[in-house]
Order: structure tokens, then sequence, then C-alpha cells
């Protein structure tokens, strides 16, 4: 999806809900970043390479061995002719492609969906009901008693015309 923007995650622990869960939660001294000393700190802020070494983390999908990271490239040998060597190891997400797994401590920002109308919908109230039989219409009814200004009824037609 193009569009998405990603913006440095400024909290004190990674989103990782993609790559894998927490069986236990991580224990914070702090929950602020500003005015506390500086070990509680450091001891609650988190990287996306600490959290992945938890023994409580359990990622979704780990290689077990070079061949599934063969098999995960993004190098297609049926298209590509003449590759080079490090074209077999490139992964998706260091070429640009999004995946399960994150390279930067970031998250994602999607656009703002553009409206189809040009204009937002409006929701509320009505503000002004007009009742259907206020409304003069060009054909109305030979037993109506008023007529537009400006315009007479013929008396053998009933038929509007402008004199």
């Amino acid at each position: 999806m193009t569009g998405i923007k990603q913006i440095r995650n400024k909290k004190l622990l990674p989103d990782l809900q993609k790559e894998g869960e927490l069986t236990k939660e991580i224990v914070l001294s702090t929950k602020e970043k500003h005015g506390v000393p500086a070990g509680s700190r450091l001891f609650s802020h988190h990287t996306l390479a600490s959290v992945r070494k938890l023994s409580f983390y359990h990622p979704f999908f780990l290689p077990k061995d070079s061949l599934d990271i063969v098999l995960a490239a993004t190098y297609n040998h049926s298209t590509e002719r003449f590759a080079d060597k490090e074209d077999l190891y490139l992964q998706p997400e260091t070429v640009g492609c999004e995946t399960w797994r994150r390279l930067r401590n970031t998250f994602d920002k999607l656009p703002e969906v553009p409206v189809s109308l040009g204009h937002p919908m409006k929701r509320g109230g009505v503000t002004e009901r007009n009742s259907p039989f206020s409304v003069k219409l060009m054909n109305s009814g030979v037993h109506s008693s008023q007529t537009n200004p400006g315009y007479s009824r013929q008396p053998a037609g009933g038929a509007i015309f402008f004199y």
C-alpha cells in the first residue's frame, strides 16, 4: 500500500504485534521518559533487539535454517538472469516491501482517505424541513387556487402560460 508513512516510535516499548507475542508483561520502573533518574529510564526503555531477546517473547515466524532464508528472498530465478550472489539473500524488508518484521522502531501512519464526493459528509439533524404540500410545482392540479407570480391560468386547458 503506497502512502504509508513511518513515524518514529517515542514510547518506551516498541510495537511488535505483527512479529510475535509476549507471554507476560514487561516490568517498567517508570512510565515517563523525562524527569526521572537515568537508571530507571534506561531500565524501562527497550529497543527492538532487547524485546526480541526476552525469554517470554515468542515470534510467530522464525527461520530454522539457511533454506528458509533463501526461500523468503526476493530473488526469482525464472525472471532474473545472471544475478549476483547477494541477490539470493536479499529479504523483502531490506528492499522496502512491507513484511511481518520491523527493522526500525517506527509505527505506520496511514494516509487520510480521500473523500469520494469532494467534500466531507455532514452528519446531524435537518435544520429546515419543507412540507411537500407547500411546494409550487409546474404541473400542479387544476383545482389549485394558487398561481405563480407573473403567470396566469388559461380556463380552457389548465396549462400555465407566461404573458
